[in-house]
Parts: structure tokens; C-alpha cells; sequence
């Protein structure tokens, strides 16, 4: 049987990361070779045993997995691969216990292409699982169906990081086994008296693949993060380049989250003052200004947060420089030009503009022709400002 992690570091099961860090400085410092001269060789296995203790512990995505499977890691005990009563006959092939073997940084220490080293043993263990999925794919495939199940290989230190490496890890971080795990099954389907007890036991059945499946997959899921983690390929400045960015979006997403609910908590209780909320007067405006109709389901609202004025180029803006409104279409427009309030501000400009023609001296008859000038004038200048509303002109020239 193995030994706990935390009995190695000599800390609680719910110890604190500065209390799992304490124990392994406290415990390197006792077991370390230099200070062990009369017995290297056993202090030397401890201390692996410590280094890889600490590893584990210190990273909380690694420790809760080796929480959540820490009884079967230390039994170290295969469960029988043969079905049991009832279940098919096709071996279940490489385990969860299997898997759990590897879970032990002292197996990668060796970080070269030796039979004992890293690359060498990983993808050992990968080449493995990828034919045991090849073999289970093409046991239950149909004569018409071709089988597309391609695992790429783990390669070797030499391999690059863009064109092999991160491929394979894309590729296994979302893996899926193709076994039936009919080896969980629980009931013999033949020996069901009636259909009714026979569903009763298919469901059963199914729901224990189920989780054999889901079991297995978090398993070999969790080996690859294991040891993409210690992959020195995966150091390089293409790799080191991209998780980095990888990290910066995960941090500003974590700030956007957090910025936005301490924005929530901040305006819970926040309840708008009577003197703020909009009165049937202002809703008024609001639909002479915009034509917004809060009773007409599809209006725009001007202060609402459907409502987008950002895109200027796609928009047309009708605009009546004599009472000084823009509209946003031209049938508002025209609405808005038959309204009493805009032909009584538009003959109190022609009076202005007459006036200060007057009193600058600019046109000053006698008489008859004076008369018959001043209505020529104000024939002019209505006559400009309808063919400037007709042609859609958002200004006279006066």
C-alpha cells in the first residue's frame, strides 16, 4: 500500500496551502540526502517521495483530485477487467486503477527519450489508450459506417510545439471513450422474467455505464492536464506565449465578473426618487422628439438600453433647422412640418429676416414698387423654404 500524501508532509487532510508548504520545507530539510550521509540511498527515495507529495498538494486543481480518488490511489488495487453476471464479454482493457499508477511525478523524472524517460513512458501509456478506442471502435462498427477516430500521437522531445504537440493536447484534453462499459452492468438482461423487469434493469444498466464512462473520461482527462503540466515542450516561447494569453483573457474576464457584481451589490437597494422618474409631459416630448410610443410594443426607446444612435453612417437624420429637432424619419419629418408650432415658428422667421433686411438697408423702395418688393421677398423666401423641405435640406440660405 502506498502512502498518503499527507502523511509524507505530516499535515491534516484540510490543511491550508502555507500549512502543506511548512510541512514540506520542515520534511525536505529532515529527509534531504546532504543531511542524511550515513543512509543516501533511503533518504534520497523519501525525499523523492516528499518532492512529489508537495507537487500534487500545492496545485488545488491536482490535490482535488487527489482527494476524490486518494482511497483507490492508495489500494493500488486493479478491479477484475473480466464482467461481471450479465455483462459482455469484451475486456474492459487499461482501468481507472491503471491510470492512477501513473499519477506520480517520481516516474517522470527523467526528463528525456529513454525507456525510462518521460516522453518514452507517456506515450506508452497514450499509444495504449488510443488502441484500445481503435479496437473497441472497429469491434462495433457497421459494414456501411467507416471508422474516423484518429488520437494523435504523443511524440518525443524533438517535437515541435505548433505542428505536433499542441495538437495532441487539443485533441486529448477533450477526450471520449468509445467503450460500451458493459462490464458495469449489474443485471443479466436473459434471466428478466417480463419486458417490464427487463426496462427496469436496461435502465439500470444504463445509468451504470453511464457513470463507468464519465468516471473513466474525468480520469484520462486529468492525466493529460498531468502531464501537459510537466511537459517541457510545453515551456517554449510559442507555448509560454499562449497560455500567457490564455491567462490574461481568463484574468479580465475574473475582474469583469467581479467588477460587475460589486456594480449589483452597490445599486440593490437603489430605488429611484419620484422627482427622477418621467412625468406624462416628458413622455409627451419624448414622442414628439423621436416619435417613441411607449403603448406601441416595437418603439424604440431614446433612454433605453435597446436603443443604439451609435452608427451614424447607417442612420438618417431629418432635421428642421427653424425649430431646431431632428427625426429620424421622413415621415416624422413631415408630421412634424404640418404641425401649428412649426409653421408659426416659420412665419415668425420670414418676419425676422425681413426686419433685419429693413434695418441694414438692403432693401428700401418707395412707394408701390416698396409694397411690391417686400411680397416678392416674402414669396422668395417661402417659396426657398418649401423647395428646401421638398428636397430634403436641412437649412435655407439666406
Amino acid at each position: 500500500m502506498k502512502t498518503c500524501y499527507y502523511e509524507l508532509l505530516e499535515v491534516r487532510r484540510d490543511a491550508t496551502a502555507d500549512e502543506i508548504r511548512k510541512g514540506y520545507r520542515r520534511q525536505a530539510l529532515l529527509l534531504h540526502p546532504d543531511k542524511n550521509m550515513d543512509n543516501v540511498e533511503e533518504a534520497t527515495q523519501k525525499f523523492a517521495l516528499v518532492q512529489a507529495a508537495y507537487e500534487i498538494l500545492s496545485d488545488p486543481d491536482e490535490r482535488e483530485w487527489y482527494d476524490s480518488h486518494r482511497e483507490q490511489i492508495l489500494r493500488d488495487e486493479a478491479p477484475a477487467t473480466s464482467t461481471s453476471a450479465g455483462a459482455s464479454s469484451f475486456q474492459s482493457g487499461t482501468t481507472i486503477a491503471d491510470l492512477l499508477r501513473f499519477f506520480d511525478p517520481s516516474l517522470f523524472a527523467i526528463m528525456d527519450d529513454s525507456d525510462i524517460g518521460f516522453f518514452s513512458i507517456a506515450r506508452r501509456v497514450f499509444s495504449q489508450l488510443a488502441q484500445e478506442e481503435v479496437e473497441f471502435a472497429e469491434s462495433e462498427q457497421q459494414d456501411n459506417e467507416p471508422n474516423e477516430l484518429r488520437l494523435p500521437e504523443f511524440g518525443n522531445s524533438k517535437s515541435a510545439w505548433n505542428e505536433e504537440v499542441k495538437y495532441f493536447y487539443s485533441a486529448w484534453s477533450a477526450f471520449s471513450t468509445r467503450k460500451s462499459f458493459a462490464w458495469c452492468d449489474a443485471y443479466n438482461l436473459a434471466a428478466a422474467p417480463e419486458r417490464r423487469v427487463r426496462r427496469a434493469m436496461e435502465k439500470e444498466n444504463k445509468k451504470l455505464r453511464d457513470a463507468g464512462k464519465r468516471e473513466y473520461n474525468d480520469t484520462v482527462r486529468a492525466f493529460v492536464a498531468f502531464i501537459r503540466k510537466r511537459d517541457p515542450r510545453g515551456k517554449s516561447p510559442a507555448a509560454e506565449n499562449e497560455q500567457r494569453q490564455q491567462d490574461m483573457a481568463a484574468r479580465v474576464k475574473e475582474q469583469a465578473a467581479r467588477a460587475r457584481a460589486a456594480h449589483r451589490e452597490r445599486f440593490k437597494d437603489y430605488e429611484e426618487q419620484e422627482w427622477a422618474m418621467p412625468s406624462a409631459k416628458d413622455e409627451q416630448l419624448w414622442e414628439e422628439e423621436y416619435g417613441y410610443d411607449p403603448d406601441t410594443p416595437g418603439t424604440p426607446d431614446p433612454a433605453g438600453d435597446n436603443y443604439d444612435d451609435d452608427d451614424d453612417d447607417d442612420i438618417i437624420i431629418f432635421e428642421c433647422v427653424i425649430c431646431n429637432k431632428t427625426f429620424k424619419s421622413e415621415k416624422q419629418m413631415e408630421s412634424h412640418e404640418k404641425s401649428k408650432k412649426h409653421l408659426k415658428m416659420v412665419k415668425d422667421v420670414v418676419r425676422r429676416m425681413k426686419k433685419e433686411n429693413k434695418a441694414m438697408g438692403l432693401d428700401q423702395p418707395a412707394g408701390e414698387s416698396s409694397r411690391q418688393a417686400e411680397e416678392e421677398d416674402e414669396d422668395a423666401y417661402s417659396d426657398e423654404y418649401i423647395d428646401a423641405v421638398e428636397h430634403g435640406v436641412s437649412h435655407m440660405t439666406v
